[in-house]
C-alpha cells in the first residue's frame, strides 16, 4: 500500500527548473553617479498539486557604483538563499496567477559585509508557452526584513509593488 501511495504521488508530481538572469547599467551625466548591475537567480521546484507547489531559489547580484560627484567608488556582492511555497490561486487560460510565501536570506560581500533575513510575500504570474515551457513574472514584496548590526542593524516591514522590482524568467517543467 506505501508503494503505491509513493508511486502515485512521484507519477502526478512534477519538477521544475529554471531562473532569470538581470542586467542593469545607468550611466549618469558629469558629476553624477553611475552603477552596473548583474544577477543571476537559478530556481527548482517541485509541484505537489495543480495549486501547490514547493522550491528553492539561489542567485547571485553584484553591483559596481561609482559616484563622481563624491570621488568614491564601491563593489557590492550579495548571494542569496530563498525557500518558498508557492500557492496558484487563478488560472485563465494558459496564464497562472500565484504568489509565493517564505523566507530569504542574504549574505553580503565586498564593500558592504553582512547579512540580512526576511520573510514574506511576493506576487507573480506563470504564462504556458507549452506544456514544458513557462514564462514567469514576480514583481513586488510585502514582507519583514532584518539586517544584522553588520550592515547598521534596523528593519523594514513594508509593501512595495511597483516596476523597479521586476522579475522575468523561465521554467523548464519535467
Amino acid at each position: 500500500m506505501a508503494a503505491f501511495v509513493v508511486a502515485s504521488v512521484a507519477a502526478s508530481a512534477q519538477i521544475y527548473v529554471g531562473g532569470s538572469l538581470g542586467f542593469n547599467s545607468i550611466k549618469a551625466d558629469k558629476d553624477a553617479s553611475s552603477s552596473t548591475t548583474f544577477s543571476i537567480e537559478p530556481e527548482v521546484g517541485y509541484n505537489l498539486s495543480d495549486n501547490l507547489a514547493v522550491g528553492i531559489q539561489l542567485g547571485f547580484t553584484s553591483t559596481n557604483a561609482d559616484d563622481e560627484g563624491n570621488k568614491s567608488e564601491y563593489t557590492v556582492s550579495v548571494f542569496t538563499v530563498a525557500p518558498y511555497a508557492r500557492y496558484t490561486f487563478a488560472k485563465s487560460g494558459a496564464a497562472s496567477f500565484f504568489v509565493d510565501g517564505g523566507i530569504i536570506f542574504n549574505a553580503y560581500g565586498s564593500d558592504a559585509e553582512g547579512s540580512s533575513f526576511g520573510i514574506g510575500l511576493r506576487p507573480g504570474i506563470k504564462f504556458a508557452v507549452s506544456d514544458k515551457i513557462d514564462v514567469v513574472a514576480k514583481t513586488g514584496y510585502l514582507g519583514y526584513i532584518k539586517n544584522n548590526d553588520d550592515l547598521g542593524g534596523g528593519s523594514a516591514f513594508g509593501l512595495n509593488i511597483d516596476n523597479t522590482d521586476l522579475s522575468l524568467g523561465v521554467l523548464f517543467n519535467f
